[in-house]
């Protein structure tokens, strides 16, 4: 048995908030974009896991012991737009009780996710040095940062009932339900230059909750479509079900990209950078000039990899807080696969970039190798 304990903590995470909402609604197309004979092919093709689905948000918090609990705090995006969520963390403290990893299990939406792993990475357990197994416990955190009480906050995303125009082997009696959502990112070049668009995906989930085909139903720009479809092939879903099983379903979404748009609007450290680029000296340390190479505290990697080896090298700007901004794609062997990466990358947290001891803002340059055989047997 391992000697490190994990820990999950489950963030519910509640606010009272302005009384805006911005519900994103999925849709059940009436028109299917893949053929009888190819989705009976692509399900045929499907192993199905035997193991029973335990769906990780319905678990009650128990309360566990901090020498400092996480300072979390709730996103203003998500207060902005009355949003509520919880997310579910794997957290792996060494004896001392000091976080040692942290995997997320459950985040309805990127912006909770972000927040809770900043607490989290900063949370102090008791020492335990004695627990020799793993221990599952949940955490729960309830946080109000408003002077007025709004009684309906929203979930950032619906999904419908199954449109009676799909194949019969895509109607469920149950929706599916999202696991991990993953962020949009908004195109580096049409976001300087001001363009703004839409675009629109499909994507098949099948009974494991694996997105397992997505295609582009239509886009504005080239790039906004890719980066669409890289961000919802990288959610990860509890699988509809059927006659109480299991079963497959076809979801599409539309998403605007524009500032103001609650899933592609910037942060406020990814604004003030623009600001500062435009700059004639811009203010910003490159990699040699920092006190130390940043390191990755929290590195998800992509988990929807289709084909073969792959290299990416991406730029982004670090910020104060060691959250990535502005990612963009330098160069890749395949286009497709670079954006799934690249969504990736969005989610990484690192140690805060200094020079001479005082917190700046990075550019980088990252180097990324993976193998889609590997990321699948992990």
């Amino acid at each position: 048995m391992s000697k490190i304990s994990t820990i999950s903590s489950l963030l519910i995470l509640s606010t009272i908030c302005h009384a805006q909402t911005d519900t994103n609604q999925f849709t059940s197309e009436q028109a299917f974009p893949l053929s009888e004979q190819a989705l009976q092919q692509l399900m045929q093709s499907t192993q199905i896991s035997s193991e029973q689905t335990v769906e990780a948000d319905q678990a009650e918090p128990i309360v566990i012991a901090y020498r400092a609990k996480p300072p979390l705090k709730y996103p203003k995006n998500m207060q902005d737009f009355g949003n509520h969520g919880r997310v579910l963390l794997e957290v792996q403290p060494n004896e001392q009780g000091d976080v040692m990893q942290v995997v997320t299990r459950y985040a309805i939406h990127p912006d909770l996710e972000q927040a809770a792993v900043q607490a989290m990475l900063q949370a102090k357990f008791e020492p335990m040095p004695h627990l020799i197994q793993a221990v599952m416990q949940t955490i729960d955190f309830n946080i109000h940062q408003s002077e007025f009480v709004i009684n309906q906050t929203t979930d950032p995303f619906k999904i419908p009932k199954a449109s009676k125009n799909l194949p019969e082997d895509l109607q469920y009696d149950k929706a599916p339900r999202i696991k991990v959502a993953a962020p949009v990112v908004y195109p580096y070049e049409l976001l300087t230059s001001k363009k703004t668009g839409k675009a629109k995906v499909y994507i098949l989930i099948d009974p494991n909750g694996v997105v397992r085909k997505a295609e582009i139903l239509s886009a504005s720009a080239p790039e906004f479509g890719q980066a669409l479809l890289a961000s919802f092939r990288s959610w990860q879903f509890y699988p509809a079900r059927k006659d109480g099983k299991p079963s497959w379903s076809a979801l599409a979404k539309e998403q605007r990209f524009n500032l103001t748009h609650r899933d592609t609007r910037l942060a406020e450290s990814a604004q003030n950078i623009l600001r500062e680029l435009k700059k004639e000296k811009a203010e910003y340390a490159t990699l040699n000039q920092l006190d130390q190479m940043p390191k990755p505290l929290y590195s998800p990697m992509p988990n929807n990899i289709s084909t073969g080896k792959n290299q990416v090298l991406v730029e982004f700007y670090l910020d104060q807080d060691g959250f990535v901004q502005l990612p963009t794609l330098v160069s890749y062997t395949n286009e497709e696969q670079a954006w799934v990466a690249l969504t990736a990358l969005k989610r990484w947290q690192f140690t805060i970039p200094k020079v001479n001891g005082k917190p700046v803002i990075a550019k980088i340059q990252l180097p990324f190798e993976f193998d889609a055989e590997e990321i699948k047997q992990n």
